[in-house]
């Protein structure tokens, strides 16, 4: 007997990984059928499909598999272009690229060191992600948390984000773009107006895995921006929304958000990617040496190239009084290229941060 079904889509990760809901955050609101199955990082199916490892790893119907979150949605947006998450007008869209990147290179290093860094975050959402961990390996639930928790603190100094510097991460990054973005949310229900777009679906998986889950972010966010709650739960039940237009022209609360991209993590990227490694500074006089990957070279170069491409007087303009301009007009000649999206993408790179052992 078998459960597969004709043009259903499935979701291989885990309901408490940033990426995966990222990818069903987005599946759900396109109505494009989805089945999800728990999934440990491996499987027999992966290795013969030359996956390198993270989640989710995405099977479609025709039993192809694809991975990498960015890449897939653009794929599945050629497939199903209907109701588009990306506006026609290039600043706009630009924008949502670059929101989308700080998401899932920067705001991701602080939802896995709260996770696991924050005992009552890593009691009850840590065994909440090991249990979708033990469905799919041979160890008891409690087993399975222990070794996924030993093995993420392990990885975490990759990421930047340890014992001595999580807090700093919480009130230097973490909770001063949640008011931020909860401030924007006060005139329009998504990032761009009134429909949802590529950035909203990164955001909503670290908000929706993290930062409205975890118990502990949760009483921040509830604190700081309740309209980020509510921001999450359309996009869990994107079929009770109404449509809407994206807005004309960015408000000032998305050039403040864009502010803020360029005060810690523009500065850091573009010297990490130029020189393999390089310091994050924050407000508190904190300095952490963070290294680039393979992975986070190739989404800068492939965002630059985004630019590039979308690059106009309005855009700079936009991004001059961000204070963001010089970290792309200055970077050009560094551009990568945009991905083809026409067959399922299968990066040899599937990691933004290196695991422990190397």
């Amino acid at each position: 007997m078998t459960t597969a079904r004709p043009g259903v889509y499935r979701v291989h990760g885990m309901m408490q990984s940033y990426f995966t809901r990222k990818m069903t955050g987005y599946l759900e609101f396109k109505g494009i059928p989805w089945r999800f199955r728990p999934f440990g990082g491996m499987s027999p199916a992966a290795l013969a499909a030359g996956f390198p490892g993270g989640v989710p790893m995405v099977e479609t119907p025709a039993g192809e598999m694809m991975w990498d979150s960015t890449p897939m949605i653009h794929h599945l947006e050629r497939r199903f272009p209907d109701p588009a998450i990306l506006p026609d007008d290039p600043v706009l869209r630009f924008l949502a690229y670059v929101v989308e990147d700080f998401s899932d290179e920067w705001l991701y290093r602080p939802a896995v060191g709260t996770r696991w860094l924050f005992p009552e975050n890593a009691a009850v959402a840590g065994f909440e992600l090991a249990r979708d961990v033990a469905a799919v390996m041979p160890l008891p639930a409690d087993q399975a948390h222990l070794a996924v928790g030993a093995h993420v603190r392990s990885s975490l100094p990759a990421l930047g984000v340890d014992e001595s510097n999580v807090k700093t991460w919480v009130e230097d990054t973490l909770r001063p773009w949640v008011s931020l973005f909860g401030a924007h949310l006060a005139g329009r229900p998504y990032l761009l107006g009134g429909r949802p777009s590529l950035a909203d679906f990164a955001l909503f998986g670290g908000n929706a895995a993290h930062f409205t889950n975890d118990p502990v972010c949760r009483r921040w966010v509830d604190a700081d921006a309740r309209a980020v709650v509510a921001h999450t739960t359309r996009l869990l039940t994107p079929e009770d929304q109404p449509g809407g237009d994206w807005d004309d022209e960015p408000p000032a609360t998305l050039v403040a958000l864009i502010r803020e991209i360029a005060r810690i993590y523009l500065p850091w990227v573009t010297g990490a990617c130029a020189d393999g490694t390089a310091e994050a500074v924050f407000g508190d006089g904190t300095r952490i040496a963070i290294a680039a990957t393979p992975f986070l070279r190739t989404a800068r170069g492939t965002l630059l190239a985004r630019y590039r491409s979308l690059r106009s007087d309005r855009l700079d303009a936009i991004l001059d009084t961000a204070g963001a301009l010089s970290f792309f007009a200055d970077w050009i000649a560094t551009a990568g290229d945009i991905p083809d999206d026409r067959e399922p993408p299968r990066p040899a790179s599937n990691r933004p941060f290196p695991p422990a052992d190397g």
